[in-house]
């Protein structure tokens, strides 16, 4: 079953405080006027508030967590609580529901591939030199999908500046197969490989339906930081970090000596991923977001940990930059001159902040 089937599944049959059940939860509540249970996390967590977890009672199942800053609108559902509770991936998850249930698991082995439109079949000389092979992209849960990674990257990520003690480091890869640049995800705690964000390396690729960017399905995002679990030692040797929005300004400044850097994979960040800086222990929070993020999301940032540490922000007041780069495109000299003129997020940042909220 696909992961949309395997929900429908358990909300045609009523078994959602079986799933709950079986992963630790308790003081499971079914509240008939809004159509939702409630429940309290597993053993080892916020056990004891009995309403901590509410889930939906409908196909999709998504649920939110007042305990641990889960909320509806990011998409968590039942798999993604049964990946937290079993601390698995989005893979373990779907095997452990389809054992539970005593299901057959086709989801790995026999997908259903959807027809492209003609503009796929235009570009298949491109995309595969097996012309009889149906077209489809990247997903690294397929089984042999990561058989034909080899320790390199595209050229030009290459041309970029990312070298090679960095592809080591980070473990980088690339498929031919697929046409893209991997970067596994590990976690910041331990190092546990939590999943993929796999880069095409297709000029226009969008032309042609192809996403950029691949995900593995059900990674939290939100709960990590890119580059930590490599960068640590070097982070807490320099007492600061620099907080940047994607991997590749990560790599870029690693490849130039620089390992005191992290990626939040986005331009959002979560409370989870402030907790997990303050918990490095730095002395200074450097935010370096790319330039088209608005100065106020900027300020958001810095007020999550204005009084609690020294923060800064890199601001590019000299138009040195690009619409979208991000100030890790710079080459060295430039960016260590953007790096030295960061502005401290003081008190007169702080009210000029708090007055535009009030506008």
């Amino acid at each position: 079953m696909t992961a949309l089937e395997i929900k429908e599944y358990i909300f045609e049959h009523d078994k959602i405080p079986f799933v709950l059940e079986s992963i630790g939860c308790s003081n499971i509540v079914y509240h008939d006027t809004r159509d939702y249970y409630s429940c309290s996390n597993a053993v080892g967590g916020d056990c004891n508030n009995p309403a901590a977890i509410n889930i939906k009672n409908n196909k999709y199942l998504n649920y939110r967590n007042y305990t641990r800053g889960v909320s509806y609108d990011d998409g968590e559902d039942i798999i993604s609580l049964v990946q937290y509770n079993r601390n698995t991936d989005f893979a373990g998850a779907m095997k452990y529901l389809h054992k539970l249930f005593g299901l057959k698991n086709l989801y790995q082995k026999d997908r259903k591939v959807e027809k492209k439109d003609d503009s796929w079949f235009i570009f298949s000389k491109y995309k595969t030199r097996h012309k009889k092979r149906d077209i489809v992209d990247f997903n690294p849960l397929e089984e042999g999908v990561l058989l034909d990674f080899a320790p390199y990257i595209h050229i030009d990520l290459f041309r970029e500046g990312i070298i090679k003690k960095t592809i080591r480091k980070f473990e980088l890869g690339y498929s031919y197969q697929w046409k893209r640049t991997v970067f596994p995800v590990r976690y910041w705690a331990d190092g546990t490989l939590m999943g993929y964000n796999a880069r095409s390396s297709v000029p226009n690729c969008s032309l042609f339906g192809i996403a950029k960017y691949f995900i593995t399905p059900g990674m939290r995002k939100d709960i990590n930081l890119y580059g930590l679990w490599e960068n640590k030692d070097d982070i807490k040797k320099a007492g600061y970090i620099v907080v940047f929005e994607a991997e590749k300004s990560v790599l870029k400044r690693d490849s130039r000596n620089d390992s005191t850097c992290v990626a939040l994979e986005g331009h959002v960040m979560s409370d989870e991923q402030v907790r997990v800086i303050l918990g490095t222990g730095v002395q200074e929070v450097i935010i370096a977001m790319d330039k088209d993020v608005p100065l106020a999301e900027v300020w958001n940032m810095c007020e999550k940990f204005y009084g609690l540490r020294k923060v800064s922000y890199i601001y590019d007041k000299w138009d040195i930059l690009g619409d979208k780069d991000s100030p890790a495109d710079l080459p060295n000299k430039l960016y260590n001159f953007m790096f030295k003129w960061r502005i401290p997020y003081t008190e007169k940042e702080h009210k000029k902040y708090i007055e535009k909220l009030k506008k």
